[in-house]
């Protein structure tokens, strides 16, 4: 399995899983009048919804996506922090959204900062060569 699969898969079972767990608290929260429901909704399906976005919907620039994937997982890994599986998910999905990003630095394309100072080594030893 890929990266870009396993974040897309993780993505969609990490956001799905939000939006229900928000609907269920919120509706406990309002049949017990328990003002904390502006928490669990907030969180919960608001970062449910980030996650969905950013997983299955093409955003660019690519720093965005990494930014509502990171939003969203930490709303929710918030909100779920009682379970410690769903913070660990949500860490885990941050990684694997920023892993397969484009935007992430490669490291083998980009010019050196001293590509200049290395070409005047290799004049100063080929005239040091010719003599």
């Amino acid at each position: 399995m890929t990266r870009a699969r396993a974040a897309r898969l993780l993505g969609g079972f990490l956001g799905l899983t939000y939006i229900v767990l928000g609907l269920v608290e919120s509706t406990i929260a309002i049949r017990g009048s328990d003002p904390i429901v502006f928490f669990w909704f907030p969180a919960l399906c608001g970062g449910g919804a980030l996650i969905l976005t950013s997983t299955f919907k093409d955003v660019r620039p690519p720093l965005l996506s990494i930014g509502l994937v990171t939003t969203g997982a930490l709303a929710g890994g918030l909100a779920t922090a009682w379970t410690i599986v769903g913070p660990i998910l949500s860490i885990a999905l941050i990684v694997l959204r920023i892993s397969r990003s484009p935007a992430r630095l490669d490291r083998s394309r980009s010019p050196s900062p001293f590509l200049f100072d290395e070409l005047d080594d290799q004049e100063s030893s080929k005239r040091a060569c010719l003599g």
